[in-house]
């Protein structure tokens, strides 16, 4: 039976599922955005078709399910021009995820090479999926490579616009992170009037979360306390404290 609506899935490790979401947005094309850790245990056994799996960006924690998906569903993959090399063989990827994350990474996982019909693209490109149109959007800052899509009135971020967990927003600034850009990318996702913001670290939120998230970045006010418990606390915390350096280093070019 077709699937039908949108859906947020924790995508995450086993030991905190909610660190990391991916969407499925069913239409006459149904869409999958982000593809979560390799040790997760997502299920999108409901799904009888992929037709798109949108890449947000390179990072380990958005494209490690993405070869089992492919090889499944055989979607066609959208990612950031001149990247595609870097899905086929992910030794820079993985590489870069350890010095950046440090055992975290033995935590979610290393990436597998993805094999698959990769599209690459700019932003600006518009693809038709039945009754929605599929925006897509360049919005560096996080990564160099990041983009985030539009699909009717909900703007699907990635990690261009800050996390949220317990109705508080958090940085998603790792480094190398470009400040400058990823508040010119976040003043323009503002501008686009979603309704809802899907985060993908944090699910479907209120839109009122973007200008919550630029206000607390430029006001210096974006290190917060989150208190989830046990292991899940512990990664969240250090995930955190790599965003505050990111800021920082940036502040400091």
């Amino acid at each position: 039976m077709p699937c039908t609506g949108i859906h947020a899935l924790p995508s995450g490790p086993i030991e905190f599922p909610e660190a990391v979401y991916s969407f499925i947005i069913c239409d006459e094309k149904v869409v999958m955005i982000d593809g979560g850790v390799t040790n997760s245990i997502m299920d999108v056994n409901f799904l009888d078709k992929i037709d798109y799996l949108v890449i947000s960006h390179l990072h380990i924690d958005h494209i490690g399910l993405v070869p089992d998906i492919v090889n499944t569903y055989k979607p066609k993959i959208l990612v950031y021009q001149g990247y595609k090399k870097y899905l086929e063989d992910p030794t820079k990827i993985n590489e870069t995820a350890r010095k950046v994350l440090g055992d975290l990474v033995d935590i979610y996982g290393e990436v597998k090479p993805i094999k698959g019909e990769i599209i690459e693209v700019s932003g600006g490109e518009e693809i038709n999926l039945g009754k929605n149109i599929m925006k897509i959007y360049y919005t560096p800052g996080h990564a160099k490579h990041h983009i985030s899509v539009m699909i009717g009135d909900i703007l699907y971020t990635g990690d261009s616009a800050g996390g949220r967990y317990n109705g508080i927003p958090f940085p998603t600034t790792p480094p190398p992170l470009d400040l400058k850009q990823y508040l010119k990318s976040l003043e323009f996702q503002i501008s686009l009037e979603p309704r809802l913001v899907g985060l993908s670290h944090g699910g479907l939120v209120n839109s009122i979360h973007l200008k919550e998230h630029y206000k607390q970045l430029t006001e210096g006010t974006y290190k917060i306390n989150i208190e989830l418990g046990g292991t899940k606390d512990d990664i969240l915390k250090r995930h955190l404290e790599i965003n505050y350096k990111g800021i920082e280093l940036a502040k400091n070019k």
